[in-house]
């Protein structure tokens, strides 16, 4: 159960993490310290789409959130640039790859500028008095908490047997990845800490890391695959990244099979087929 005051406490206190969090940003903004705004966004983020429609549209809240999802996504971008910088730092030099490593720098340079004005932008809102002018019932919290969290897991039920019999399906991995994020958080927000709960937050958890880590694979092998040119080592490195991507989604398979008891040959599965079959 989501009662209204700690609700309203932790909206609160996800405020003041995010304001904290810029403000290290600006300072020194890091891998970490991206990591770290990014998920406090998306916790807030979490507590914002419980509240009701008339909070949610035109509100001093939705426009700071807006803010905070366009610093959200370029961080998102500069953090995919990183992630795929660090991956052809492994590799052998050679004139390309090289010449890719100054252009990925860059481009993270421009956004990281892009991505301080946003900053400055958000340091600038004052936030302490938002909450106070929110307006919901424990009623309508309980409603809409019990709304979304059955569409987040009717998202996760629809989209399992989709992704665990098709490895290349990349949007339906990018929404499974998503909702099991903001399920986690929105089970943050409950008191209940029973073996259960903690199971599958812990399952959930595993679940992210693992479709994240086939994210950025598939990112880097996307990015490789377009450039108009390829030498033979940029080949050799897409080669690479796509055996790898493939090892890191049979262990995807492996964790369904073992904690979630979902595999390509279970009910769940043949129930799908079999509609598709019919229809």
């Amino acid at each position: 159960m989501l009662y209204l005051l700690p609700f309203l406490t932790k909206l609160n206190e996800n405020l003041e993490r995010v304001n904290n969090r810029v403000n290290k940003y600006l300072k020194t903004p890091n891998s970490k310290q991206i990591h770290d705004v990014r998920t406090a966004i998306r916790r807030l983020d979490a507590t914002f789409m419980l509240l009701p429609k008339n909070n949610r549209s035109h509100s001093s809240l939705s426009d700071y959130l807006l803010k905070c999802k366009e610093f959200f996504k370029v961080n998102s971008e500069i953090r995919d640039l990183d992630i795929m910088h660090e991956k052809l730092q492994k590799y052998p030099a050679n004139t390309q790859k090289n010449n890719l490593l100054e252009s990925l720098k860059a481009t993270r340079g421009a956004k990281l500028q892009h991505a301080k004005t946003i900053a400055r932008s958000l340091k600038r809102i004052d936030t302490s008095k938002i909450v106070d002018k929110i307006g919901i019932t424990e009623k309508e919290l309980a409603k809409r908490h019990s709304k979304i969290v059955s569409n987040l897991i009717s998202t996760i039920q629809t989209t399992f047997p989709i992704v665990i019999t098709n490895s290349l399906k990349l949007e339906e991995l990018h929404d499974l990845r998503i909702a099991c994020k903001k399920l986690r958080y929105l089970m943050e927000l409950t008191p209940d800490e029973n073996n259960k709960m903690m199971k599958i937050r812990k399952s959930l958890r595993k679940l992210q890391d693992v479709l994240g880590a086939i994210h950025d694979y598939d990112f880097t092998i996307e990015y490789l695959n377009s450039l108009v040119q390829q030498s033979l080592e940029i080949q050799e490195i897409i080669s690479i990244e796509k055996e790898q991507r493939s090892l890191k989604y049979d262990e995807f398979i492996r964790l369904c099979r073992r904690r979630l008891k979902i595999s390509p040959d279970s009910f769940l599965i043949a129930l799908r087929n079999l509609d598709h079959s019919s229809s």
